[in-house]
């Protein structure tokens, strides 16, 4: 039997299920937090806190973000800890580097200065940008469901998305891609999609590359304290407004208990919890197998397809002394290491974590055919790194602190001494620990999403990534708010029914 009792519970403490966690919070319901095996999102090193991937705010002058971050009461935080800078985002292309403006006028004049025949058709793609953010942006602000799967959804999402330039699979104007196939500025805005979203570039449609793109051209911040913060101020607001976050724990198994609703066994304790509503903020593989048949998401895979993973997320980070850094280097970065490969890149990050000292993270994307060779490339993926960032420090050996490189296996190792170190604080290292990037064998809703948000289980509902990983961050808060908007419509509807007259009437 049960011991406790919840509205919803909600597994997983990555952004989508975590803003679902919030908002339900917020509106009254009795929310319970589980981890679900997420990894801690930062570990330390010789004093040095890193985080592995980070959170970079691409789309964050979205309406669904910014009413978002407004409900949770977070708006304010958000804005103080943003990093105002003057340049987005470097491009460092074999022959070319250019300085991405927020300013289009500052902008063209980068793109005129490296590209001078290019000054005409790159005014022509920023204003159009421009154009299609807007239109865009009052889609976004309708409070739609993402994806919408019933008739009154699908009808409600046609009547707004209408008038704009993109088909019903996002088919349409081709932003950047006008430019010929192997030109340096289309390969790297091409590059930049990964790294922003859950799609890998063959996978985009025309709307969510323009919308990336526009994303990008209107700013990139970074929040100070960074992903380990946002998760942090997260769990104080669910906690605030009655819910409780048990970070630690995980589930074993799901049982289904009809219109009674759920039943889930805690692995850690044994303790079995009752709930009305779950709603899994992990992949969508994982919950198959809490299932107690895998049968029960066969119905969901034969409509949209299995997503399997086509290449993982792999991060490198080196302390460096800042007095060998030249002054140019942004802390935000693309190396493009071919002009017309866009797979062959490393997104730069750098922070000071001293007066003297900077973390330069280094991320690329390697393909999972790679991983599973008995010759894996991610034994050389450090040395890569190294060698993308010693294009922009040019005296990297003689200023490298330590180097460390959590998803080889290999150990961190001073630099100069070259001797082992250990992290007082241990991470879960290997290739085990790196985020996938699926291939998704449909996509809906103008190319944004790619899994549903309601599974076959009735009052199980999915809240992760493979929802709506088109647009990245903004996508996140798509899941979010249409996973809340679902839950939080269902319990309206079930205490309506309990409260009515008919609720008090003998028969």
């Amino acid at each position: 039997m049960p011991t406790s009792f919840y509205d919803v519970v909600v597994l997983g403490t990555r952004l989508e299920p975590l803003l679902c966690a919030a908002l339900l919070a917020r509106e009254g319901l009795r929310v319970l937090v589980l981890g679900q095996g997420v990894p801690e999102p930062s570990y330390r090193l010789g004093g040095v806190e890193i985080e592995p991937y980070g959170l970079m705010m691409a789309g964050a002058q979205s309406p669904i973000v910014q009413s978002t971050l407004e409900d949770l009461a977070l708006k304010q935080d958000i804005r103080q800890r943003s990093a105002d800078r003057v340049a987005v985002l470097q491009l460092l292309l074999p022959e070319h580097r250019l300085e991405v403006y927020p300013d289009h006028e500052s902008w063209l004049a980068e793109v005129a200065r490296e590209f001078p025949g290019l000054r005409r058709q790159a005014t022509d793609v920023t204003r159009t940008l421009a154009e299609v953010q807007s239109e865009l942006d009052m889609v976004v602000a309708r409070g739609l469901v993402w994806p919408p799967e019933t008739f009154l959804e699908r009808q409600r999402f046609s009547l707004n998305s209408a008038g704009h330039r993109f088909g019903r699979q996002g088919q349409g104007w081709t932003s950047w891609n006008q430019l010929p196939v192997g030109h340096p500025l289309r390969t790297a805005f091409e590059a930049i999609l990964p790294h922003l979203s859950g799609f890998v570039p063959a996978q985009h449609s025309d709307a969510t590359r323009a919308r990336l793109h526009g994303h990008l051209l209107s700013g990139v911040s970074e929040l100070s304290g960074g992903w380990s913060w946002f998760r942090e101020a997260l769990f104080a607001r669910i906690r605030s407004w009655g819910g409780d976050v048990r970070a630690r724990d995980r589930v074993a198994c799901i049982g289904h208990e009809g219109r009674r609703g759920h039943s889930i066994r805690v692995a850690r304790t044994d303790e079995e919890i009752g709930c009305s509503q779950i709603a899994h903020g992990t992949s969508v593989a994982e919950l198959a197998q809490l299932l107690p048949e895998r049968g029960s998401m066969a119905a969901l895979f034969e409509r949209v397809g299995e997503p399997r993973a086509r290449a993982y997320r792999c991060s490198v980070h080196v302390l460096v002394e800042k007095r060998g850094v030249p002054d140019p280097f942004g802390p935000l970065s693309l190396r493009c290491m071919s002009a017309t490969d866009p797979s062959q890149v490393f997104m730069l990050r750098n922070l000071d974590v001293e007066p003297d000292q900077m973390l330069i993270s280094a991320s690329r994307l390697v393909e999972e055919h790679l991983i599973d060779t008995e010759s894996s490339p991610l034994l050389f993926v450090r040395e890569e790194a190294l060698d993308a960032i010693r294009g922009v420090v040019p005296f990297l050996d003689e200023h490298a602190i330590w180097v460390d490189s959590p998803h080889d296996g290999l150990p961190p190792r001073a630099f100069r001494a070259d001797t082992e170190l250990s992290c007082s604080d241990p991470w879960a290292r290997g290739p085990s620990t790196m985020r996938a990037v699926y291939d998704y064998p449909t996509r809906r809703a103008m190319g944004v999403c790619a899994l549903t948000t309601r599974t076959p289980v009735r009052g199980v509902f999915l809240c992760n990534e493979q929802v709506a990983p088109g647009l990245g961050l903004e996508g996140s808060f798509l899941t979010a708010s249409s996973v809340a908007k679902l839950i939080g419509s269902e319990y309206r509807r079930r205490d309506w029914l309990r409260r009515g007259p008919w609720a008090r009437r003998s028969v």
